[in-house]
């Protein structure tokens, strides 16, 4: 009886491990499709003007993985949001560019010129912002249908609402980095899905604790309250 109890646990136990197993290899084939069409559709918009639509292409599909929590054809919705959101997401990106071009002259002027600390500190802390404003831009574009530049003030207003999460994207991007360096051959198949998919986690709790947290304010806002008597 012993032997055969002992033996029923290490075969529910074993079952556990390969579906375990089986889950984890399902789940790191589809980041090897994800980063493949990644490459396939950036090549397709002659590199420079495919990054944009192939990342905002690839958060949708795993937005949806997130948020509704079931399988969708990954070369089918890619394709669609690809063409979708071409001209959009390259409208985006070069404001993008152009900030960080700003940013960057901004940074270089002060350095070499200007030399004042207590300026220096003002605009790196301005860099910091839109850094983490980028992180967060890509889920609030897929999420969220707003007017062109409100993209922006929402990603921005993310980024500040939930630091935490931000500064866990970081994180995750240093573990990362040592996991690449450990196992460089990662990212030839998974580099830019894995990289994007802690991102886009942290992005995707930020923004639905954010809209958790107004739901609650709105429904406080319509209870009514009743003086005492």
């Amino acid at each position: 009886m012993l032997q055969q109890r002992m033996g029923g646990d290490i075969m529910v136990n074993m079952n556990g491990f390969f579906r375990h197993f089986y889950t984890f290899g399902y789940w790191l084939a589809k980041m090897m499709i994800l980063n493949i069409c990644w490459i396939a559709f950036t090549l397709l918009g002659l590199g420079l003007f495919g990054i944009a639509p192939a990342s905002l292409a690839l958060t949708n599909i795993v937005h949806k993985w997130f948020a509704e929590g079931t399988e969708v054809p990954i070369l089918k919705e890619f394709w669609s949001a690809y063409k979708k959101n071409f001209v959009k997401a390259n409208g985006l990106f070069f404001v993008w560019i152009l900030i960080s071009l700003f940013l960057y002259m901004d940074y270089f002027i002060s350095k070499n010129y200007i030399q004042s600390f207590y300026f220096h500190i003002i605009l790196m802390l301005l860099i910091a912002i839109s850094i983490a404003s980028f992180a967060h831009f890509l889920i609030v574009f897929v999420r969220y249908e707003l007017p062109f530049f409100h993209y922006f003030k929402q990603a921005l207003l993310i980024a500040l609402a939930r630091p935490m999460e931000t500064i866990a994207m970081f994180v995750s991007l240093i573990i990362l980095y040592y996991l690449y360096s450990f196992l460089p051959v990662l990212t030839a198949f998974v580099g830019v899905s894995l990289t994007l998919y802690p991102i886009l986690w942290f992005s995707y709790r930020a923004c639905v604790s954010v809209e958790e947290n107004k739901e609650k304010v709105e429904q406080k806002s319509k209870t009514p309250s009743f003086g005492k008597s």
